[in-house]
């Protein structure tokens, strides 16, 4: 039987934070160093907030974040905006400018999952590459796309697919995440022109 209340879950609960995944995006921050403090970030699936309450208390000093999910969340920074929507529906060129694209693209969404691991691992792909579709005309040239997906058999053909248009992807197994647990993240670094 899983232990939903495990270790990081107490820890996320006494710091306050509104997920134990917070500490995925704590671990990839202190490898990769990917986030800076003045950066724009585009959070996709980012409820309850975790990430975003992550990112705007311990590392954006002033930069600001921009949360999308399909489910509402009650996390309010003055620095946060929150849109409640489809990424596939939502113009996101009204949120940027020619002279103002995202730094960064956060995703640590997930699909409706079932019993089985493959049809798990291909919806996740499946979402990672909508995410993908959806957000890279709005990623400034240099900036980086960490995303959350279930390992399996088509994710060498999404990372390739990153590879196309980042100069380096890399593939990060958090600490935090649950010992039965096939989910890993991939950071796509330095978009290229």
């Amino acid at each position: 039987m899983k232990n939903r209340h495990d270790f990081y879950y107490k820890k996320a609960k006494d710091e306050n934070y509104k997920a134990r995944s917070v500490y995925k995006l704590e671990e990839a921050q202190k490898k990769f160093n990917f986030i800076k403090s003045t950066d724009f970030v585009l959070d996709v699936g980012c409820s309850p907030g975790s990430f975003s309450q992550y990112m705007l208390n311990k590392v954006l000093k002033t930069g600001t974040v921009l949360g999308v999910d399909i489910i509402s969340t009650t996390f309010k920074h003055e620095r946060f905006t929150f849109i409640e929507g489809d990424i596939r529906d939502i113009n996101l060129d009204e949120f940027v400018s020619v002279n103002k694209l995202f730094n960064i693209i956060i995703s640590d969404a997930m699909p409706n999952t079932t019993s089985d691991k493959e049809t798990n691992h291909l919806r996740s792909i499946s979402l990672c590459d909508i995410i993908f579709k959806s957000t890279i005309n709005v990623l400034e040239t240099g900036g980086h796309f960490f995303i959350k997906t279930f390992d399996g058999r088509d994710l060498n053909d999404f990372k390739s697919d990153l590879s196309e248009h980042f100069t380096k992807v890399s593939t990060f197994k958090p600490k935090s995440s649950r010992n039965e647990s096939r989910e890993i993240f991939l950071l796509a670094s330095s978009k290229k022109e």
